[in-house]
């Protein structure tokens, strides 16, 4: 593993989301319903890459699966931070996306892609904090 890779991908998937949300806190703060959503990938998940029966048991690009695990973990614990606010922090997996990182074979339109964003974005007040999503459906951790 090219430690540049590695560093260039968290600097990416990880450090410039939580830069980001840092300095955009202070006006959700302000929200009347403020929403977080990171987007991650199924990748992300130690559950399923733990699991020779999951369809991502065997995709190990390790950069890019370890960022989006780490941005799942600052979900978690941004979730709980503002959990006795109005703001929600919730993952989201667009699914294999047809762009120039999915390719021509992803099985989604972009505008497919974009639905379970579109949702987290706007939960109504009861809706799901701290959770992993796609397609309304929670992914495991």
């Amino acid at each position: 593993m090219a430690m540049d890779i590695l560093l260039e991908t968290f600097d990416t998937n990880f450090f410039g989301t939580v830069a980001l949300t840092q300095r955009l806190l202070p006006l959700l703060y302000r929200a009347p319903a403020g929403r977080i959503v990171n987007v991650s990938s199924i990748l992300g998940s130690l559950t399923l890459h733990s699991d020779p029966a999951s369809p991502i048991y065997s995709h190990k690009v390790f950069a890019y699966n370890a960022s989006k695990t780490a941005l799942n973990a600052f979900t978690v614990h941004l979730a709980h931070e503002l959990r006795k606010t109005p703001i929600k922090v919730n993952s989201a997996h667009p699914g294999w996306v047809k762009t120039e990182m999915g390719g021509e074979g992803a099985d989604l339109d972009i505008s497919e892609g974009g639905k379970t964003s579109v949702w987290l974005a706007t939960l109504r007040a009861n809706g799901p904090t701290g959770g992993y999503f796609h397609r309304k459906e929670p992914i495991p951790w």
